[in-house]
């Protein structure tokens, strides 16, 4: 196995476990800032004078959070702040990496297939070829192996 291709199924492990950790809790309705700071009891006031800001700054990183406009940064600052840690991660919205890459794999292949196709029922080849389904999952299986560096166009 390639160097690339191990770092690529490391990276795909990794994304596969954070996928199955995420789907166990989902993000609360008040925002995590708000919940974590219930949870722990700490007032807006000693949050605001941990992080040395005002209280209506607290209250505009809960809002900003709330909106999705919360930087990253400012996030892991309030955290800390708490006594916390943020974590995050890009994971599929369904399944695993495989999955993605397989539903590109024969998005691929269908229009290769299909653009096949219809040169041969041009040139009237078309005659006792599998089915298209097959031929399809066929060629995707051989995509997703190969993984040319233009797999994504």
């Amino acid at each position: 196995m390639s160097v690339s291709r191990a770092k690529q199924r490391q990276a795909e492990g990794k994304i596969n476990r954070a996928a199955q950790a995420v789907s166990a809790f989902e993000k609360p309705l008040g925002g995590w800032i708000a919940t974590f700071q219930e949870a722990i009891g700490m007032s807006a006031a000693a949050l605001a004078e941990r992080l040395g800001i005002s209280r209506n700054s607290v209250y505009s990183s809960i809002q900003n959070e709330q909106a999705g406009t919360i930087s990253l940064n400012q996030l892991d600052k309030m955290a800390e702040a708490m006594g916390g840690k943020l974590v995050y991660a890009i994971v599929p919205r369904e399944g695993t990496v495989d999955d993605i890459v397989m539903a590109q794999a024969r998005n691929k292949a269908k229009r290769i297939i299909q653009r096949t196709r219809a040169h041969m029922a041009l040139e009237e080849q078309a005659e006792g070829l599998r089915s298209q389904e097959e031929m399809i999952e066929e060629l995707a299986v051989e995509i997703a192996r190969e993984m040319p560096r233009d797999f994504w166009k």
